[in-house]
């Protein structure tokens, strides 16, 4: 069985030790001067030898002391060696950006990309919400807005993204009924049979984004008659819902739909009658301009912009209205 001494003690002597005296160990181990003198003088009643000559304010090694000093030092630089190796690296805290984003784009495009910034970035946190004040001020607690058209939100930096377009969807049940129809022209317009066609289903609209059907009819140079039906839901992905489930006819997002469109889910019955809408933009405070984490969620949005547009391009014969 070791003998050793109070383990507390050594490591108090091999600090005046190495330091040559009480203040300067007091003050490398936090603790007072009174607390290393009275280490000091346990450890040397423990062994029943002296280890300094105490001279004025300075403590010099006696031969016994010196001796000690040669076995405890290395032994302590070995443990610290060992501890440093499998003691795991404190990680830095993760900064936190609290982004405010639509809905829909929450659901539909963004969420299914964020853990590949995550993977990039993993000092940032996200934390999303689709707060937005009425009187069109900044919402509060949130670092970055991300939203639909220019920003009102004053003088801040603004960064488009993303493109948008619009185009009425619908369940496969729902496209069925429109087989059969007259293509659009080559301008995109719609002829009296595919808008009559059209008119008979229910549609589908949101609160948020009003005027999308009749921007969507100006497009198409044509205005269908009043719809069979209509039921307003708060918000664009209600309405989608809605349409994925077979109530009606939704005027969707093109940019968010591509995995609806692809699986089938959702279809498209005028493919050719695109028209354009708002971009996507990231807002932040111009004095944010340089802030690492804000920029490194800009950039990123930019690519993954950038390249699902070229990739929703590639995918099918989807044509603007010019």
């Amino acid at each position: 069985m070791r003998r050793l001494p109070p383990l507390n003690s050594l490591k108090t002597f091999e600090a005046a030790a190495r330091l040559g005296g009480v203040v300067p160990a007091a003050d490398e181990l936090c603790v007072s001067h009174g607390a290393v003198s009275k280490q000091l003088a346990n450890l040397e009643s423990w062994m029943g030898v002296a280890l300094f000559d105490r001279r004025a304010r300075r403590l010099v090694l006696t031969a016994a002391g010196r001796d000690l000093l040669e076995a405890v030092s290395p032994a302590l630089d070995r443990v610290a060696e060992a501890i440093a190796r499998i003691t795991p690296t404190p990680q830095p805290e993760a900064v936190q950006l609290v982004v405010s984003a639509p809905p829909t784009l929450t659901l539909h495009w963004l969420v299914p990309r964020l853990t590949n910034f995550l993977r990039l970035h993993p000092d940032i946190g996200i934390r999303l919400n689709n707060r937005r004040e009425q009187n069109g001020a900044w919402p509060a607690g949130v670092d970055v807005v991300i939203r639909r058209g220019a920003s009102p939100l004053g003088h801040r930096q603004q960064l488009p993204f993303m493109r948008e377009s619009i185009t009425p969807m619908c369940s496969p049940a729902i496209a069925g009924r429109f087989t059969n129809l007259a293509p659009p022209d080559r301008q995109g317009g719609l002829g009296k049979d595919a808008l009559s066609a059209l008119a008979a289903q229910t549609w589908l609209t949101a609160d948020m984004r009003p005027d999308d059907w009749g921007q969507w009819q100006t497009y198409a140079r044509a205005a269908a008659p009043a719809p069979a039906a209509c039921v307003s839901f708060d918000h664009t992905y209600l309405a989608l819902e809605a349409a994925l489930d077979g109530l009606g006819v939704a005027m969707a997002p093109r940019y968010l739909m591509e995995d609806e469109l692809a699986s089938g889910r959702l279809v498209a019955p005028f493919p050719q009658a695109l028209a354009p809408s708002d971009p996507y933009v990231i807002v932040y405070e111009n004095h944010r301009d340089g802030d690492p984490a804000i920029a490194a969620f800009a950039a990123w949005l930019l690519g993954e912009g950038s390249m699902h547009e070229a990739r929703v391009a590639g995918t099918d014969a989807f044509i603007e209205f010019s």
